[in-house]
């Protein structure tokens, strides 16, 4: 198959140093012309789990990307959905499918973008619920997947025609991921939302002073985890609505790195004991998680008419503090009425 990665950042480059090194076609694009060019005349290493040296077509054009590409993983920040998909729009091609990994409500936003063109052009849209490779990228010629996830969600966006198949080719190139039923269980799966926004708020003296701390050994104590498990309630009772399977956390980081933790306060230090916590509001647990994640489980809360205090006290309380109005900066639903965003996943009726 032919694949085009938009990002240039970690995940972009783990995802197409994985793909070039099976032998596979992509091209990677990145705003940042240096970076196009180094990885272009030099290639990159690829190191940790996987590791070779691979050549890689880098460019700055969207267009000269895409234009081949029978796959396009989009691999953006959340906040760059958005600028990408309108990038994108007047350049796809019939046939194409485009995946975001992870989602963040890409789908979504994908439909409110993209409109007919989605159906008269046949694009296939598909989201996962995580990041398969846990990466990091030198900007010196190398990138490292330090772990890999697996049993990670993926989905596609309904149509009405019914819920499109992704093909068998891109799924035995990604073991990592499993098949479900549709995009609400991606996006309502992210394990990143229900975690880092209460350490991140309990531990804001630390960010606003910019203090090095662990951020899962040091930032962690048995009362943040007990609000992440009600903020977790929340997001499960939301899923509900919309016919999809939960696991908690606890399991959803079990399944994901095939681990055995019988508490979530043992299994946050113990998956993650070296991550370094926030020194800055502006940092994704904020800008990503909070717009992208939790404003998008309330307000869908609001749509039905149910209460969720934890999760609306997250985007409210940091919202003051870092003074971003994040219901503002996050995922629009309000102009969609919960009969049609449930469409999106192919269901005709609430629970």
């Amino acid at each position: 198959m032919t694949y085009a990665v938009i990002g240039g950042g970690n995940t972009g480059q783990a995802i197409a140093s994985y793909l070039a090194l099976n032998e596979e076609k992509v091209k990677l694009y990145t705003r940042n012309a240096e970076r196009a060019e180094r990885i272009s005349r030099n290639g990159l290493e690829i190191k940790g789990v996987y590791s070779g040296y691979i050549n890689l077509e880098v460019h700055t054009s969207m267009e000269e990307v895409i234009q081949d590409a029978e796959i396009i993983i989009i691999s953006t920040t959340a906040d760059g959905h958005k600028p990408i998909i309108r990038e994108l729009k007047p350049l796809l091609k019939n046939d194409q499918t485009i995946v975001f990994i992870p989602g963040y409500w890409g789908a979504v936003e994908c439909k409110q973008i993209l409109g007919e063109d989605i159906e008269t052009k046949n694009i296939t849209i598909a989201e996962t619920s995580a990041q398969p490779f846990i990466s990091d990228a030198d900007d010196e010629g190398a990138v490292s997947v330090r772990r890999i996830k697996n049993n990670v969600l993926v989905s596609t966006l309904a149509t009405s025609k019914g819920q499109p198949s992704l093909s068998s080719e891109f799924l035995e190139r990604f073991p990592h991921l499993v098949p479900s039923k549709n995009v609400f269980e991606t996006s309502l799966n992210n394990s990143n939302v229900v975690v880092h926004v209460p350490i991140s708020l309990f531990n804001a003296s630390r960010i606003d002073d910019s203090q090095e701390f662990l951020f899962y050994p040091d930032g962690i104590s048995p009362l943040i985890v007990r609000y992440i498990e009600k903020v977790d309630d929340e997001r499960r009772e939301i899923a509900d609505l919309f016919h999809v399977e939960t696991k908690d956390i606890l399991t959803i980081l079990n399944d994901f790195y095939g681990t055995s933790y019988s508490t979530l306060y043992e299994a946050l230090p113990g998956l993650f004991p070296e991550g370094a916590g926030p020194t800055t509001f502006k940092h994704r647990y904020f800008t990503e998680d909070i717009p992208f994640g939790l404003v998008a489980i309330s307000e869908i809360a609001k749509k039905a008419g149910i209460e969720i205090p934890y999760t609306d006290s997250l985007i409210d309380i940091t919202s003051l503090l870092s003074t971003v109005d994040y219901r503002k900066e996050g995922v629009n639903l309000e102009n969609i009425t919960f009969e049609e965003l449930s469409s999106y996943g192919g269901l005709t009726q609430k629970v």
